[in-house]
């Protein structure tokens, strides 16, 4: 919504809104750019004057109630959502769509930034704050749009791009899809909406991205081979992925290599990705905004071959009481490479409050776990294909049961953390909700 706010203000258009009291970076960009939020909704914060009320599809059906949507409701005016504006965006431009369940974020910065070096004055959306622009959007002046495509709700489908980046596929947002194979289902629909004169980049390495791509109208491009080319500052294999996914389709664009390697080697990370939080009495803080077990194993990966020999207290958020339920084992098995493990009560979100299990729940499966022979897709078959190299071996850990501890809050997390890591040593906070703050509540208990 921020980023929207963003792209609406650039195209001359006065925007207000209002929001919760919750503190994200969001909120020092509206401030800069003087995009007037009120905190708290109130159906007396609506303007009679307003000509577009755009709403988080988070507060619209049955699962919340929000006073200024009812009023709006009551009002018989017409509410949009974010994607059916982003939607309309897009038919306005050379739409470039960056899908799929993991890395939609990283590569739609990493595409942006290169056609910003590339001199296309491109207009960005991004799902996070890109380092180098301090803001998650870039507003531009010339005919194409990058932004990243969210299928929850089906949302992409309003989008009409000409390119489509599809990352990778494994079920989630199971809130809203009922299995695998409905969540496939709209991924087939946005592969049919690209036309015969566009093209997809997709990632050659996942077999369900490759079953999904066949029914395209399109030239389809397959990424993965330019990944031993390219130089980043950021850690991870599956960065090189999202690199490799970039790059591609610059290239397809008509984008020099040079232009492209230089730009991916100045790429500075976004927030909540992997991302450099400082050092407290010389332990490491780190956090990510892992949430599905596939990006746990990932991120844990990262940490691991990047800082070879530290130990890692890995905190884990859980984010949401259906993705927790739907994949309990998964995530059971995704904490390999953490040396200690703590999970704080789940986050809820905007649209669920309450659920069919606990923190506790998940606690005890990955207790019972114990060690797994599972690994990260793809980025395993690489390795095993000798394209990439890691510093250290990713070996399963023992991990007793007391090595995985629940504590329910995040100012008790920060609390047990200071009493016991020690210098050497990395916390690694990951999840998509407030488990950033365990970090902030550290660096305080210093002062």
């Amino acid at each position: 919504m921020t980023a929207l706010a963003q792209v609406l203000q650039g195209k001359g258009i006065e925007v207000l809104g209002s929001d919760t009291q919750e503190k994200f970076f969001t909120d020092e960009v509206l401030q800069k750019l003087g995009i007037k939020v009120i905190e708290g909704f109130d159906k007396e914060n609506i303007p009679a004057e307003a000509d577009l009320i755009i709403a988080s599809a988070a507060y619209l059906g049955q699962e919340i109630s929000n006073p200024e949507v009812a009023e709006i409701e009551k009002q018989d005016r017409s509410i949009f959502t974010y994607a059916q504006v982003l939607g309309q965006l897009f038919k306005e431009k050379k739409g470039i769509a960056v899908a799929g369940t993991h890395g939609k974020s990283t590569i739609t910065a990493m595409l942006g930034l290169i056609l910003e070096e590339a001199d296309f004055d491109p207009t960005v959306i991004v799902g996070s704050r890109v380092i180098q622009w301090q803001s998650n959007a870039r507003v531009g002046q010339s005919e194409y749009l990058v932004a990243e495509a969210d299928e929850y709700r089906n949302n992409f489908l309003y989008y009409s791009p000409q390119i489509l980046v599809l990352s990778s596929l494994e079920y989630d947002h199971p809130d809203f899809f009922k299995d695998f194979r409905e969540y496939q289902e709209t991924f087939r629909q946005l592969v049919q909406r690209i036309p015969s004169t566009g093209f997809i980049v997709a990632n050659g390495l996942d077999n369900q991205v490759k079953k999904v791509v066949r029914r395209a109208k399109c030239r389809v491009i397959e990424y993965g081979l330019l990944i031993e080319k390219i130089k980043l500052k950021i850690p991870g294999q599956h960065n090189l992925l999202n690199a490799a996914a970039a790059a591609e389709t610059a290239l397809k664009l008509g984008i020099d290599k040079e232009i492209i390697k230089k730009a991916l080697a100045n790429f500075q990370g976004i927030s909540r990705r992997f991302e450099i939080k400082g050092q407290w009495r010389g332990v490491l803080l780190i956090d990510d905004y892992a949430h599905h077990p596939t990006e746990i194993k990932a991120t844990l990966a990262a940490a691991k071959d990047f800082y070879p020999g530290k130990k890692i207290w890995a905190v884990f958020q859980p984010h949401t009481f259906s993705r927790t339920k739907a994949l309990l084992g998964d995530f059971a098995a995704a904490f390999d490479q953490a040396d200690r493990v703590i999970v704080l009560d789940i986050y809820g979100s905007a649209r669920e409050k309450a659920g069919q299990v606990k923190t506790q729940d998940l606690v005890e499966r990955i207790k019972n776990t114990g060690r797994s022979s599972r690994g990260v897709p793809f980025y395993d078959t690489l390795f095993q294909k000798g394209v990439i190299k890691r510093n250290a071996p990713l070996t399963p850990k023992e991990r007793p049961a007391d090595k995985v501890k629940y504590i329910p809050t995040v100012e008790e997390a920060a609390d047990y953390l200071k009493g016991n890591v020690q210098a050497g040593q990395i916390i690694l906070t990951m999840g998509a909700g407030d488990v950033w703050q365990v970090l902030e509540k550290i660096s305080q208990l210093s002062n």
